[in-house]
């Protein structure tokens, strides 16, 4: 899994319209990524059973599908209309009614109603003017917050960048949100989630992933080249491994 840029880029719809292309989906069952995050959560006191749920930077679903399985109702708010497309896709498939949709970006969207939790995972609008304030403004609202913690290096990425001599972004986003919240006298829970992403493409997929995350940074390289840089991690069954190491902090407080 590629790792997404941790701030908005230049035109952040079109870059999110085009990772849903190859962007993971809801999978069923209790060994996922997922899975783990969500019971990592609820064993640090988050409590997702019965709850009237706000999913903020939703994307395709991952969480949300999940979510809506244990909770009384959920909201997902996403500004990526691809996203969004496959999110309705599978909601329908689990055959989930409890489920609200709203296409919209963070800062704009026009909330109803009161929440019982926030979940809140990788959504660079947080990093916008305003995007946390929002945020802790859903009174009394348990958040369960995810952001990165310095570390996202994706092994096919890595080779690129150094091959076009790209700096690549900090990801950094969960202190910066940490430090925001300690200088509000906001006391929270600190979890850490690390290990390493094992994700396999079709050559197709893997190269229109990489293409959209290097246009980010302004490079256009020839197809031949990537093509034939790429075949290091073709596996011997066909496909694509990218193995991506990250630290990711997991957040939770309380708004009063």
């Amino acid at each position: 899994m590629s790792p997404s840029p941790p701030g908005l880029p230049s035109d952040a719809r079109l870059f999110w319209n085009r990772k849903a292309e190859t962007f993971p989906r809801y999978s069923p069952g209790e060994d996922t990524y997922e899975a783990g995050v969500l019971a990592l959560a609820e064993a640090n006191g988050a409590l997702f059973a019965g709850a009237r749920l706000l999913d903020v930077g939703c994307g395709s679903g991952l969480y949300t599908l999940r979510l809506a399985q244990l909770a009384h109702s959920v909201t997902a708010v996403d500004f990526s209309e691809s996203m969004l497309k496959i999110l309705r896709e599978d909601a329908e498939k689990l055959n989930l009614h409890n489920l609200e949709i709203l296409h919209s970006d963070w800062l704009s969207v026009e909330l109803f109603g009161a929440y019982d939790v926030v979940f809140c995972s990788m959504c660079p609008a947080m990093a916008l003017e305003g995007g946390l304030d929002k945020l802790v403004a859903l009174r009394q609202a348990q958040i369960v917050y995810l952001g990165w913690n310095g570390l996202a290096r994706s092994d096919v990425m890595a080779g690129l960048y150094e091959r076009f001599q790209i700096v690549p972004k900090k990801f950094d986003s969960a202190s910066r949100t940490r430090a925001w919240l300690t200088a509000r006298n906001v006391e929270f829970r600190s979890v850490p989630v690390e290990g390493t992403w094992r994700v396999y493409f079709s050559q197709e997929s893997l190269l229109a992933s990489v293409l959209v995350n290097l246009d980010d940074y302004g490079v256009k390289p020839r197809l031949a080249e990537l093509t034939s840089y790429l075949e290091k991690f073709r596996e011997p069954a066909g496909q694509f491994l990218e193995t991506t190491d990250y630290k990711i902090q997991m957040l939770l407080w309380r708004n009063h």
